[in-house]
């Protein structure tokens, strides 16, 4: 399970636009599980958790890095919306992308 992970100030993404096309995981089985793509590359996937322990009805967020450096980013967590999930998949997606390491700010 991840670590609890603490955000530094610029880190935040209350006000980031949707950048990427996100759709459901599974068509046949619409609900609370989303992917996002970049182009015809999937970059990640949101889903609202279904574990016990006090984090039940949050969202499980997971960045692919296809076994490319992360540059001390996470590559997963936990937030208390879809939309805030979403918006840091696409965040730290696009640092990863961009060389960007998360001890430097920017």
């Amino acid at each position: 399970m991840p670590e609890q992970i603490t955000w530094k100030s610029w880190e935040h993404v209350s006000h980031r636009e949707i950048k990427y096309k996100w759709r459901h995981a599974w068509k046949e089985k619409p609900g609370d599980d989303y992917v996002a793509f970049d182009g015809d590359t999937q970059i990640g996937r949101i889903f609202r958790s279904q574990a016990g322990g006090g984090i039940d009805n949050r969202w499980f967020w997971i960045v692919e890095t296809d076994g490319s450096s992360r540059l001390d980013w996470p590559s997963a967590g936990y937030e208390d919306s879809a939309y805030v999930a979403s918006r840091r998949l696409e965040m730290i997606y696009e640092s990863i992308k961009s060389g960007k390491r998360r001890t430097v700010q920017p």
